[in-house]
This record gives structure tokens, sequence and C-alpha cells, in this order.
């Protein structure tokens, strides 16, 4: 085996390491935001990645993503909040105002 072999297994092995992160940050953003809407007694349609970039916050290094989530409060509307996080931690929810059922 060469080097130029070895770092193509070392690429193509970071490569398959950050496809597998994505999905597990992913699937974790889908929690957040069904937990989210279940504390707030909101309906959860869908949820969508946004962005992603390296980032720091406070003093953890990792990767920042921002996800897009729709919610429905009263089963006919259609809201969309953002979820933002930190590699597996949840940052921040932001939601518009909306409606509450009567």
């Amino acid at each position: 085996m060469q080097l130029s072999d070895a770092m193509l297994l070392i690429f193509i092995g970071f490569i398959i390491f950050l496809f597998w992160q994505g999905r597990r940050q992913a699937e974790q953003a889908r929690r957040y935001a069904a937990a989210y809407c279940k504390n707030h007694q909101l309906q959860l349609l869908d949820i969508a990645w946004q962005a992603g970039r390296p980032a720091r916050f406070e003093r953890h290094w990792g990767w920042r993503s921002s996800y897009q989530f729709a919610f429905s409060s009263d089963g006919e509307s259609r809201y969309e909040g953002e979820l933002v996080m930190l590699n597996l931690r949840l940052l921040e929810v932001n939601t518009p105002a909306y409606r509450l059922p009567d």
C-alpha cells in the first residue's frame, strides 16, 4: 500500500464519518422539534435542513446547523420555525407568533 492509497482511504473514511454525523444530527433535530411541538400542543408537519457551517459556541467547536420546521396550531394554519443546533446539542428554537386554537 502506498501513501496515496492510505490518504485516499482516510479521505473516504472522513466523508463517510461526516455523512453519518449529519444523519445523527438530523435525527436529533427531528426529536427536538417533535418534543417542542408536543410541549406547546402543536402539530409537527415537517422538518428540513437549511444550512450548516463550522462554528464555536462558548467553549465548544462543532458543526452548527439550522433546520426549518413547519407546524400547525389549529390543524388549518401552517407556520414555520427555526431550530439551531451545534453538533447534537440544541442551541435555540425560534417560532413566529401563531394563533392558539379556540
